[in-house]
């Protein structure tokens, strides 16, 4: 399998798992014509994804995806909560074919095995994402304000991981973002900080572990630096590569 990203932050969130001529596209937080032009520089056509599947329903991940589903005919795959959440947000004119996904079943997407994690985040019924095929295992897992067991149990045997590294605690408490903001990015329903995400990775096997892909960082919470370092002392005794996704020029293809 392959994957790659268009881009990851707050101002938008989209990333593309492949397996020969599957395209799945998780995510779309980047307006119509950006998005388009993004796929553009990872050759790939709209008419080549054969699915969209959401996360939950927060601007930075949803933006395009309705358009872009309707204008090229791509179904959605997400929970009851999210298209409820959602459906106002949608054209009335919008002819789009809604796949709903029970939580905890995975199911199959052509040759790609898609196994939904629910995790804790402040929104309707957010979900992230492992995909298999073969014997190769992809997981993207953002937008989560604490670890879980069963995130833990889904994780195993993972070939690349995409996991976010959204802010330093210290750096944010010193921000001068507004204290409820503050407090809803630090909670149990916000956003992963760097060392909680460090926790999960130390959690996990590493014994298949190609890739970890750090993603979601804060700009003004976070630094790049810090968090390969942070992931190198890890993931170095058992060679994984370390990789981290850019806001504005997202993530070249990697394969596993």
């Amino acid at each position: 399998m392959e994957f790659c990203s268009l881009g990851s932050g707050s101002s938008g969130n989209s990333f593309i798992v492949k397996n020969n001529q599957t395209v799945l596209m998780v995510d779309c937080g980047f307006g119509l014509k950006e998005t388009i032009d993004r796929l553009k520089k990872y050759q790939i056509k709209p008419n080549d994804i054969n699915a969209i599947l959401l996360t939950h329903e927060h601007e930075d991940h949803i933006k395009g995806a309705f358009s872009l589903a309707n204008k090229f005919q791509i179904p959605i795959y997400l929970s009851y909560g999210t298209y409820q959440m959602s459906h106002k947000k949608i054209n009335d004119g919008y002819k789009i074919k809604f796949e709903l996904i029970n939580n905890f079943d995975s199911f199959m997407i052509d040759d790609i095995s898609i196994s939904p994690m629910p995790v804790p985040h402040d929104a309707r019924e957010p979900l992230q994402y492992r995909f298999d095929c073969m014997d190769k295992s992809i997981a993207i897992m953002t937008d989560l304000g604490k670890i879980t067991k069963h995130v833990e149990q889904k994780l195993s045997r993972i070939n690349l991981l995409v996991l976010e590294f959204n802010h330093d605690e210290e750096m944010l408490k010193d921000s001068d973002y507004p204290a409820s903001l503050k407090k809803r990015i630090n909670g149990e329903y916000g956003h992963l900080e760097n060392k909680e995400s460090l926790k999960l990775l130390s959690s996990i096997s590493h014994s298949e572990l190609s890739w970890v892909i750090a993603a979601h960082l804060s700009e003004k919470n976070n630094k790049i630096e810090l968090v390969k370092k942070m992931i190198f002392e890890v993931v170095d005794k058992h060679n994984s590569n370390i990789g981290v996704i850019d806001q504005d020029l997202g993530l070249e293809w990697i394969s596993t």
